[in-house]
């Protein structure tokens, strides 16, 4: 801008009064209309400035200080304003120091005159106070508005660490209940896919991709050598990878890693998921070869299976954790971005319908977010180079061709085959993904991998057959993997074999044997763990420092040393300090002598514990604990009652026996576990005593659970006979009930009739009685002669009696 504002202002001004006697001829010439009104609108006000004094302008060196000052006071402005902006600004003598500004209110009556138009920048925003847009000094002194502005210090906040949550028992029991379903419905479904590779209309669809000179590759002399047939059936499958890997097109997201969420209300299907949920869409699948990774190993499954190959379908489950980790939460989807929504953050303005922001506006400046008046458009230098545009319509661009989305998964798979060498009598993993054919080691994602972890790892043979073959997988299965799984827990190990149960034949094959024995060898390789935590529950080695209350180390054998960190005793502590690794074997159970009594054992004569504890605190406050003793098995033996002698049973001091377990019987008795046993007994005057089974705790209170008697075994038929004939006079009394509570329910309804029948012949004044047909009149006769020629069977007293029953 080369001229000032000043200048601007006095040609405006000379304009103005110049033109008001022939403003309509000369405006009407040559401005075009929109500009009438624009400047009609400008003049309606200039008499308001006639009258007032010029300014005057501060220098250069005066403005520059200013504007510093301003900028630290005001950090919310200081991204819009320019320096040259700032250079040509107008700022006048009755400016207020930057601590604080003080805005007068003008009339209320009065519009911006042209002098306060000449305030306002043409970058600026007119509704920010402090950036030239507000005429603060031609305010009056009796209406005013004070606005201080002052500058704080930004104190940072530390942000305070969440807490991760504390589960409780039932929390714990419900993830665990929660994971052996999702077991149970992913093994279902692999099931269920293993199936669709079977289908023949699959198979033939899939069967012109391998051709002839393919095929020959898997069909192999048994008079080869054993190399040369397991090569042969590599370099077919080798073949057959490249051909899948040429055809096939992953178009969808597949199984991913599950994790635990509170809030699920969130959470939406991602728009590239795997839609393959039937067996019509699986061979859409295969017709047009695209879909998920895993559709794509089905239908690999379902190629070598129709090439004559005895494969397996392999799936690595991704399964919810046992334990629901604060830490291990949902991550965000990957791949997938949304649009933001644009809204407006101006106010509309009249300058809004000549789209002055648009960037192909004559008006388009740098600020083009703010908004222009009518009156600010006609001081812009370039207002009368504006030329309206013809009203057609812009032609419109073709829509732009929607991105391909990309596909954000875990290099490597969750579905896989495994094919039979028959040469060897082994299973070769195939991976058309990774390219791999008979290295198992490659499988196992890392820890750090949020879309795939390999915990169970299940093999749907081509009958249904399933085997669990994640230990050929994983390098760390007992230190790491086991951990993760159900066998952790306890009774896991035996819920897994009846869950497996349900897909297995029934028998095991030559082939399922020497499988077994492969996966044993491969845990037995498995290294000793370099961690202190993978010692903690592992089923071969042990530490000291991971011993529970009641496990105790005999004889140990030290077999290596783990690093367990620095030693600070060592010269310049910078030594390792170095544990003793023991195996698994070396522990024993420790129990006290009543624990083991529990258990049906007691301690030798002369044994010496092998470890001691502190008691538990005493409810007496008087009685101090002391250290209890603790024994292995080895230091007990049976227990055993004394015998029945000529019948009588013996008790202990409480009058009972106890029979923790079968083996606590005394010799000559037998335990009768029915609730009327003892009555039994007492009915037939023979000695027994009750059976205390266990300790029921309430609280911290133990009560005994009394569970039946201890007779002799003479009496036990005599008992048992008795204790049936309580059975069938229960079931006889309660038949008899029953019979009772039938009958009164009869009689209740047979004495409603009557006397619903009675009030129905009472005659009312002013009714007609109803008359009643014959045939109704000869059945209530008939009934009444019935009664008096009943014998003993039963029925109802006449009227004149009362009602009731006849009397036997």
């Amino acid at each position: 801008m080369a001229k000032t504002r000043g200048g601007l202002a006095a040609r405006s001004g000379a304009g103005a009064a110049g033109s008001r006697g022939q403003r309509p001829s000369r405006i009407s010439a040559t401005v075009p209309e929109v500009y009438q009104d624009m400047i009609s609108e400008a003049l309606e006000n200039d008499h308001d400035s006639i009258d007032r004094p010029p300014k005057r302008r501060r220098t250069r060196q005066a403005l520059e200080s200013h504007t510093e000052d301003a900028k630290k006071e005001q950090e919310t402005h200081n991204e819009h304003i320019d320096e040259e902006q700032e250079s040509e600004e107008e700022v006048f003598e009755d400016v207020l120091p930057p601590a604080a500004q003080t805005v007068y209110n003008s009339d209320s009556g009065s519009d911006w005159d042209d002098d306060a138009f000449e305030d306002i920048g043409l970058y600026s925003d007119p509704f920010q106070p402090g950036l030239g847009g507000a005429d603060g000094d031609e305010r009056d002194e009796d209406q005013h508005l004070d606005l201080t502005l002052n500058k704080s210090k930004e104190v940072p906040q530390k942000t305070p660490r969440k807490k991760g949550r504390t589960f409780t028992k039932e929390d714990r029991a419900t993830h665990l209940m929660i994971h052996k379903m999702h077991l149970l419905c992913l093994t279902r479904y692999l099931e269920r896919r293993n199936e669709w590779c079977n289908d023949a209309e699959v198979q033939r669809i899939l069967r012109p991709l391998l051709s002839a000179k393919d095929r020959q590759w898997f069909k192999t002399n048994p008079e080869w050598t054993q190399f040369r047939r397991t090569g042969s059936i590599k370099k077919g499958l080798d073949n057959a990878a490249n051909i899948w890997l040429t055809n096939f097109k992953v178009t969808a997201r597949g199984m991913r890693r599950a994790y635990w969420d509170e809030d699920v209300s969130d959470f939406v299907l991602p728009p590239d998921a795997d839609r393959v949920l039937d067996k019509s869409d699986f061979k859409r699948a295969a017709m047009n070869m695209e879909g998920s990774r895993d559709t794509g190993a089905q239908l690999y499954c379902a190629l070598l299976r129709g090439a004559g190959l005895d494969v397996r379908l392999v799936c690595s489950l991704q399964l919810l954790p046992i334990n629901a980790s604060s830490s291990k939460t949902r991550p965000p989807p990957q791949g997938v971005s949304t649009a933001r929504p644009v809204t407006p953050t101006t106010p509309t303005s009249d300058g809004e319908a000549m789209n002055i922001g648009s960037p192909t506006s004559p008006f388009a400046t740098r600020a083009t977010g703010a908004p222009f008046s009518a009156r600010r458009r006609l001081g812009h230098p370039n207002a009368a180079d504006y030329h309206i545009p013809d009203t057609a319509p812009p032609r419109r661009l073709p829509p732009p061709k929607p991105k391909q989305r990309r596909i954000v998964e875990s290099p490597y798979p969750v579905f896989w085959v495994e094919v039979l060498d028959e040469a060897h009598q082994k299973w070769m993993p195939v991976d058309f993904v990774t390219a791999t054919v008979n290295k198992p080691s490659v499988f196992e994602p890392p820890a750090v991998d949020a879309e795939n972890t390999m915990t169970y790892v299940f093999s749907f043979e081509e009958d249904g057959a399933v085997r669990d073959v994640t230990r050929r997988y994983t390098k760390w299965y007992s230190a790491k993997v086991r951990k993760t799984r159900v066998e952790s827990t306890e009774g896991g190990s035996k819920w897994l074999r009846r869950a497996l149960k349900f897909y297995s034949r029934g028998w095991k094959t030559d082939l399922d044997q020497i499988e077994d024995i492969e996966l044993q060898t491969i845990e037995g390789r498995e290294p000793m763990p370099t961690s202190i935590a993978d010692f903690k529950g592992h089923p071969r080695y042990v530490l000291e420092r991971d011993l529970r209350r009641n496990e105790v180390l005999i004889d140990p054998h030290e077999i290596g040393k783990v690093a367990a960190g620095r030693d600070a005793s060592s010269a310049g502590g910078k030594g390792k300090k170095l544990e003793s690794v023991f195996r698994r074997t070396d522990v024993k159970t420790v129990r006290s002598a009543d624990g083991w009594y529990r258990l049906g054992r007691e301690v030798k004569v002369g044994e010496q514990p092998m470890k001691s504890r502190a008691a538990r605190k005493a409810t007496n406050n008087d009685d101090e604990p002391g250290d209890v003793a603790l024994y292995t098995e080895d230091q007990t033996e049976l227990y055993e009652a004394p015998p029945v002698v000529n019948g009588r049973v013996p008790k202990n001091v409480y009058g009972n026996l106890d029979v923790y377990v079968q083996s606590m019987v005394p010799k000559g008795g037998v335990h009768l576990p029915y609730p009327d046993a003892a009555r039994a007994a007492r009915l037939l005057g023979i000695s027994y005593s009750d059976a205390v089974t266990g300790f029921e705790f309430r609280g911290r209170q133990g009560t005994a659970v009394v569970k039946g008697v201890v007779i002799a075994s003479e009496y036990q038929e005599a008992v048992e006979a008795v204790i049936q004939g309580f059975k069938d006079d229960e079931w006889h009394a309660k038949e008899e009930r029953r019979t009772l509570a039938a009958l009164r329910m009869w009689k209740r309804f047979m004495v409603g009739l009557r006397i619903k029948e009675r009030v129905d012949a009472y005659e009312i004044e002013g009714e007609e009685k109803e008359k009643v047909d014959e045939y109704i009149q000869d059945d209530d006769e008939g009934m009444q002669s019935e009664e008096y020629d009943m014998d003993e069977a039963g029925g109802f007293f006449p009227e004149d009696d009362g009602g009731g029953f006849v009397p036997e």
